[in-house]
């Protein structure tokens, strides 16, 4: 019933004005609300979302809450590092059986190549690109 609806995730935010700049201003999307609103609305790829609301108490999870689907993720984290994004260090682990093998910010899972980030109020960002899709 949901399946041709798009999702938009909503993260948290602990400083309003902080997040409005790190995602439009950092990440380089396109905001969709007026400056200053809450919720920030945020156009990301195919006609997606993500939205932000400012909540101080919240904590955010330790684990990745959105992911991007990227290509030339070797460039996208240059690009970022530039910007001054702070990246989780990867850790071994492995991916629908396959272990992982880290090269510099990144891990490869054989068909996704995976990074993480933290947005300026501590959620974590995946950015994932497949490499060599299953058969």
């Amino acid at each position: 019933m949901l399946a041709p609806f798009p999702l938009n995730p909503i993260l948290p935010a602990r400083d309003g004005p902080r997040a409005e700049a790190f995602y439009r201003d950092v990440l380089g999307l396109r905001q969709l609300s007026p400056p200053g609103a809450d919720p920030m609305a945020f156009a990301a790829g195919n006609d997606t979302m993500i939205v932000l609301s400012e909540l101080r108490d919240r904590t955010p999870p330790p684990y990745p809450v959105v992911a991007f689907l990227v290509t030339g993720i070797d460039d996208v984290v240059a690009g970022l590092l530039d910007r001054g994004v702070e990246f989780v260090d990867p850790a071994p682990a492995s991916f629908g059986g396959q272990e992982g093998v880290i090269a510099g910010r990144i891990i490869d899972f054989g068909p996704v190549r995976s990074t993480w980030l933290r947005d300026s109020e501590g959620n974590i960002l995946a950015l994932n690109e497949i490499v060599n899709p299953p058969a």
